[in-house]
């Protein structure tokens, strides 16, 4: 558990970081003429009450922990003077922030509650109305609702440049083996791919920018992105508008393949690009004691799949790397019937735009014109998070 919370609170700095970086770079610095050394306190002093949904209860709700809209967080005493020139100083007072009691107990707060309460992609409503209850309290201004549970917040002048930093809410259709304290308590789903981890940073680093607004020279967009998993909550993100005038946009995944506190990273592409198949092989049903009778699309299915291996193995650049995976075959439920239909489907992934739509180009041709000897009729359906 010491491992996470050091992590929660690594990558809260880290987003903050790179999305200030960003601003300061895109924008000439300028020296600002204030020195009233209040950066650090945060608007949730002011007398706004929070807006919440009303007559709506939930799990994600309830909270034990200390509410955000605890001033004593951001003192002026904790100010080492004002930061509009970034220095040594500021990122050690930021990092003497982040690891305050009250604020680790917050984020570890929200992880859990999340955590518990694991909700599948397009499905985050309580995600995101604790997402939401958390950026009222903060008086951060947002637009919702964006691709169904979607949410785009936004920090600074409201004006450019505008720089994006995202975080993904949804869970996977996974039962939680291991028994702690804050197991998920849904059957069949858990948060088994840090999307909690990644909310609770993202509300992290909204803290702290929030506390720093006025010395922000652009804007910073917040995206809590739904249905990563699915493979299409980005682009219906995009499609609503989430991206709107942004120049630039940081995201960060947690990974158990580095140790805690290490942060990985390189040029170009790092994680690849993902896509989903469907195809539906149509042949003619008959006996199976009298095959010759009938159009075997499972024959044609199992011809398909070996051929399917091919196309990373045999024409894919080994430098360039993509995967191909069949995961789904269904022919029926009958051991004396010959199908009429095969349903076959799976993921193909590629680093870059034109490998993903040589390899789906590919896998269409492959699961059709490979066999027009075996079948009667193919469909192929497709989407990706390219």
């Amino acid at each position: 558990m010491i491992h996470l919370q050091k992590l929660l609170i690594i990558f809260s700095i880290l987003i903050f970081t790179v999305s200030v970086n960003c601003i300061d770079r895109i924008t000439a610095p300028t020296a600002s003429s204030d020195h009233d050394l209040s950066y650090f306190e945060p608007p949730c002093c002011n007398s706004k009450a929070p807006t919440t949904q009303k007559n709506v209860s939930s799990a994600l709700d309830r909270s034990t922990t200390p509410a955000v809209a605890d001033c004593t967080i951001w003192s002026r005493e904790s100010a080492v003077s004002d930061c509009a020139i970034w220095r040594k100083e500021c990122s050690e007072e930021i990092l003497r922030i982040a690891k305050r009691p009250e604020t680790v107990e917050w984020l570890k707060g929200i992880r859990r509650r999340i955590h518990e309460n694991p909700e599948l992609a397009f499905e985050e409503f309580n995600t995101s109305r604790l997402i939401r209850r958390e950026l009222d309290q903060m008086d951060i201004s947002y637009r919702f609702p964006m691709a169904k549970t979607g949410i785009r917040a936004t920090i600074g002048t409201g004006g450019p440049p505008f720089v994006a930093v995202r975080a993904d809410m949804d869970a996977l259709p996974i039962q939680e083996a291991v028994e702690w304290e804050y197991k998920s308590k849904v059957a069949g789903k858990m948060h088994a791919c840090g999307h909690d981890a990644h909310v609770a940073m993202l509300l992290g680093a909204a803290r702290i920018l929030k506390a720093r607004e006025h010395h922000l020279k652009g804007t910073v967009v917040l995206v809590f992105q739904p249905a990563e998993e699915a493979g299409n909550g980005a682009k219906r993100m995009i499609g609503d508008g989430a991206l709107e005038n942004v120049e630039a946009i940081f995201a960060v995944h947690v990974s158990h393949e580095h140790p805690t506190s290490i942060i990985g990273s390189r040029p170009g592409p790092l994680l690849a690009g993902c896509g989903f198949f469907r195809a539906v092989i149509t042949g003619k049903e008959g006996d199976a004691g009298n095959p010759h009778r009938s159009v075997d699309p499972v024959l044609a299915a199992s011809a398909a799949v070996i051929s399917l291996q091919g196309i990373v193995s045999r024409e894919a650049n080994p430098l360039d790397s993509q995967v191909v995976s069949v995961t789904s075959l269904n022919g029926g439920n009958s051991l004396d019937m010959i199908a009429d239909t095969v349903v076959l489907g799976g993921t193909f992934r590629a680093f870059s735009n034109t490998s993903f739509y040589q390899l789906l180009q590919r896998i269409e041709e492959v699961c059709w014109w490979n066999h027009p000897f075996f079948i009667q009729n193919s469909n192929l359906e497709s989407s990706g998070k390219w």
